[in-house]
């Protein structure tokens, strides 16, 4: 269920409880080797390591890194990569699995790590969970970057589309009566407002797009879900079919983007 909390201009999403119960049992997912290593040459990934990250030997953290493809990622192609999540069973899982990973048990909001250490922090759909907001999450990304350093940060945001439809009342308004803080899952933040919220705990903004813009349609729109969520969910080889997914991510993503992804600059 989402409802729109006004207030802030954000959409509130109802499910399950992300807690990290919730996120071992997300990722014990079958193949659980093989799944994290046809990451490795992730695209998204190298492509923005390759933009902002000069040197291999400083190293990149991942904050709620989940299964670990971004480490994985990162680790395969010569970078010193270190993961932190809450999720212990899936932490413990890839310490056994892939051994050669710095993967910890740690908390985003107080992190095992001093000050100015790291020249990158990849935050990929984890400042949404909290429900008491984010603020704890910046603060800690400011103290253990160095001066200079990026984060690399994806949330689910306020797409034109959605925008459109609480123009339009398609979503119920947030009162005190609906509160389930046992089933809150995650916000849909509003970017400008995330944005605003990065300047001010010291960080200024470099670049910024919509992405992921089949699930923002999708999930919105839904006479085309089933059709799309075939599309969105196809794993096979038909060079047909992936061309039609990449091509229409990229149309949709502009008015539909389910996320956004920021890149933000340490100021000294």
């Amino acid at each position: 269920m989402k409802v729109y909390d006004r207030a802030a201009g954000r959409l509130i999403c109802y499910e399950e409880s992300a807690t990290a119960d919730f996120w071992d049992e997300h990722w014990d997912i079958a193949n659980f080797r093989e799944s994290i290593e046809r990451g490795r040459n992730n695209r998204f990934c190298l492509n923005t390591l390759k933009k902002y990250i000069t040197d291999k030997k400083e190293p990149v953290l991942e904050g709620g890194c989940g299964a670990g493809y971004i480490v994985y990622c990162m680790h395969s192609h010569g970078y010193r990569a270190i993961g932190v999540d809450t999720a212990e069973k899936t932490i413990g899982r890839l310490n056994s699995v892939f051994p050669e990973l710095d993967v910890r048990v740690a908390d985003v909001k107080n992190l095992p790590f001093p000050d100015a250490y790291f020249t990158g922090y990849w935050s990929l759909g984890v400042i949404e969970h909290f429900r008491d907001g984010y603020h704890d999450v910046l603060r800690e990304m400011h103290r253990v970057l160095k001066d200079g350093g990026y984060v690399f940060l994806t949330f689910p945001c306020m797409s034109p589309l959605r925008r459109l439809k609480v123009r339009f009342t398609k979503y119920e308004e947030f009162h005190e009566d609906i509160k389930q803080e046992d089933d809150f899952y995650q916000f849909i933040l509003d970017a400008d407002r995330v944005k605003n919220d990065l300047k001010a705990a010291g960080f200024e903004p470099v670049a910024c797009r919509n992405e992921d813009g089949i699930k923002g349609f999708k999930d919105e729109v839904s006479i085309f879900r089933r059709l799309l969520q075939a599309i969105y969910d196809y794993r096979g080889k038909n060079l047909a079919i992936l061309g039609l997914r990449l091509v229409l991510d990229r149309l949709l993503a502009t008015f539909a983007g389910h996320l956004m992804f920021m890149v933000f600059k340490k100021v000294a």
